[in-house]
């Protein structure tokens, strides 16, 4: 009747092994996909201050007209 125990521990250690190499997956495939989305999401910043200087620049000249 010893290997009861050890078996049930060994059960309970392999289904830990499971649990904590699909979390460490998990957490791995998420951090690369949070680095593509961050990286989208500078690009898309750089896209955003570049209008921003077009749009300061537009009115610049829309000032320099008197059209306003």
């Amino acid at each position: 009747m010893f290997w009861v125990p050890v078996a049930a521990w060994c059960a309970a250690v392999l289904v830990c092994l499971v649990v904590l190499g699909f979390c460490a997956y998990e957490l791995s495939w998420k951090a690369r996909r949070l680095q593509r989305d961050l990286a989208a999401l500078q690009g898309l910043a750089d896209e955003l201050t570049a209008l921003r200087t077009d749009l300061a620049a537009a009115q610049t000249r829309l000032a320099a007209t008197g059209l306003r």
